[in-house]
């Protein structure tokens, strides 16, 4: 392993180069473009500031009146290692999520590739968006992840949100 040294140094030379900071605020331009289209499109959501993040994933999130109550939300998360959009069910805190282990392990939610990676203790399912997003052509992308989400969030709510679920912690 390097040492931390190195690995700033490493950091400073690619910065020096231009292309990555280039390439990061191409990513966030792009998230506040598909934020603002959510905010446009879907007046029913409470649409979260970007959470820029530490160059490991960037996402905002939206919510619903449906999602409120349980203590839920959606993130809609660009993830910088794999270069991908997925879209996330989140819970308030580890209790609620921990309580919707039961209704969604293993489920298959109306046809949707969901998983669930079990590092990842910000979600409770995940399901990928684009896994090769083309940011040349950004009005096919922002639909694409937009239909993506619709049907994500069509099929959560249908087998979640219809499940009573104990708020713990509020």
């Amino acid at each position: 392993m390097k040492s931390l040294n190195r690995l700033i140094s490493d950091y400073t030379d690619l910065l020096k180069r231009g292309e990555l900071q280039l390439a990061y605020k191409g990513i966030l331009d792009f998230l506040g473009k598909l934020r603002a289209d959510f905010i446009k499109k879907y007046p029913w959501y409470d649409v979260s500031g970007i959470y820029q993040g530490y160059m490991d994933m960037s996402y905002f999130a939206l919510s619903n009146e449906h999602f409120k109550k349980k203590g839920l939300k959606i993130a809609v998360v660009y993830l910088h290692d794999k270069g991908a959009f997925e879209v996330w069910l989140s819970a308030r805190n580890r209790e609620i999520s921990k309580s919707l282990e039961p209704l969604v392990n293993g489920v298959i939610v109306d046809g949707l590739m969901v998983f669930h990676d079990e590092t990842n203790l910000d979600a409770v399912i995940e399901c990928s968006l684009s896994s090769a997003p083309d940011f040349d052509n950004q009005a096919a992308l922002i639909c694409e992840i937009e239909q993506g989400v619709e049907s994500f969030v069509g099929a959560v709510e249908r087998v979640v949100t219809s499940k009573p679920i104990t708020l713990i912690g509020g």
